[in-house]
């Protein structure tokens, strides 16, 4: 018979050999938030944690997977381009929505610059 002690030792061993599956973001450029969306969303590279929103106001909205580490510090001074609003969240396809207002667009794509080279240096660093 299992005592409680085999049971939960089986349960987390079981739970260390399923790699379960990966985050699911809105992986997405559009004009608009309802534009990005009909790109629909795609599984995130097993580094990525979170989903992001940066909206711009003259470039639109970029979606895409991400994680914790850079939507600390794309929120943090010193780190943001000025006026750029970047919307980080933690559960599947939950940047479907975004609650990030609309800003520059020049302050837009340089965070874009900034987040493709910090995940990029992830993947190959």
């Amino acid at each position: 018979m299992w005592s409680y002690g085999k049971f939960a030792l089986a349960s987390v061993f079981c739970f260390l050999l399923d790699p379960g599956e990966a985050l699911k973001c809105y992986t997405c450029m559009g004009s608009n938030n309802e534009d990005c969306n009909r790109q629909g969303s795609k599984s995130c590279p097993s580094y990525s944690d979170a989903c992001a929103v940066v909206v711009g106001h003259e470039s639109g909205v970029m979606k895409s997977c991400s994680y914790k580490s850079f939507c600390s510090q794309a929120n943090s001074q010193g780190y943001r381009a000025p006026g750029v609003k970047v919307h980080c969240c933690y559960s599947n396809d939950c940047n479907m929505t975004s609650s990030a207002s609309r800003l520059p667009g020049l302050n837009f794509l340089l965070l874009l610059c900034q987040l493709l080279m910090h995940g990029w240096f992830l993947t190959h660093g």
